[in-house]
């Protein structure tokens, strides 16, 4: 036992100055001591670790013909299954553990979801919330489900929820932003995405959503502010040269239009709706050129 101790002290020191040593010195050693069971679990923790997940897996296999009955060993190989995006052989390996505990919960829900299985994925989760819950993932997790069953009133409880047992975030500011516009509430939607960006939420998503519903409450310079700084996040998105476009057609901005819709070429492939508002932009100055 305490050669096997040193080994593993061993393993450690070397994973944190060259991983190689460490993965040599643990796989000689399961030749020399093929029934020590920690050797496996932490040469397939150094594998997952380092993203080798294929390699996690054929450790943890090893490993599971000498203890059949771990429930640990089936729950890591889901969690890499999980990891190279294979659902459904992830929720196999899940479906052979039988202690339901919060961590297999949700991974088995995260696989469902991903598989569009949202009722059933749902149907753990409030299982899951009923235990002794230490973060607020899980209850953003179930909102996610009823954003995906557009049930976005279930989704803001679920976040207020989250609030109010985990505190302020940002996360959760953004996604009651994004379940008050779909319920076209667009005063609460702006007041949860100015708490989003007081808190540093910078993605893409946030500002083009928060430009959408400064236009949806007449605050007009700010939502083109929002939708300029979507576009410099994420320049090969269509989506917000869409949105800001026409806001510039609908404010008879031709000229902004027109830059814009340019700028759109040389970054993003034309799509149909991008080539209409072209099209629309090309004969509105058309008619003004005629007219002068």
């Amino acid at each position: 036992m305490d050669n096997i101790r040193n080994i593993l002290w061993q393993a450690e020191f070397q994973r944190k100055k060259n991983w190689l040593k460490a993965c040599r010195l643990l796989k000689t050693n399961i030749e020399i001591y093929p029934e020590e069971k920690q050797l496996y679990f932490t040469l397939g923790e150094l594998y997952f670790s380092k993203k080798l997940f294929t390699k996690a897996i054929g450790t943890y296999t090893d490993l599971m013909s000498i203890d059949p009955k771990n429930p640990e060993i089936p729950l890591r190989i889901g969690n890499c299954f999980l990891s190279l995006n294979e659902f459904q052989l992830a929720l196999d390996y899940y479906d052979k553990v039988r202690l339901k505990f919060p961590e297999l919960l949700y991974n088995k829900a995260y696989a469902l979801s991903k598989l569009g299985k949202f009722n059933e994925s749902l149907k753990i989760m409030k299982n899951l919330l009923k235990q002794n819950v230490t973060s607020n993932l899980p209850y953003i997790f179930t909102a996610e489900l009823y954003f995906a069953l557009k049930d976005y009133r279930k989704a803001i409880k679920h976040l207020e929820n989250a609030e109010k047992s985990f505190g302020k975030n940002g996360t959760i500011f953004y996604l009651k932003g994004i379940a008050y516009s779909h319920l076209d509430n667009w005063l609460k939607a702006y007041l949860e995405f100015q708490k989003a960006e007081k808190m540093k939420i910078k993605t893409y998503h946030f500002y083009r959503g928060f430009g959408i519903t400064c236009e949806n409450i007449g605050k007009m310079d700010e939502a083109v502010d929002y939708l300029i700084k979507s576009i410099q996040i994420s320049p090969k998105n269509d989506s917000s040269y869409l949105d800001l476009i026409r806001i510039y057609l609908n404010q008879n901005k031709i000229m902004e239009a027109y830059s814009l819709v340019m700028h759109a070429r040389k970054k993003v492939s034309f799509s149909i709706s991008l080539t209409l508002l072209y099209n629309q932009i090309i004969q509105k100055l058309d008619n003004i050129s005629k007219k002068t």
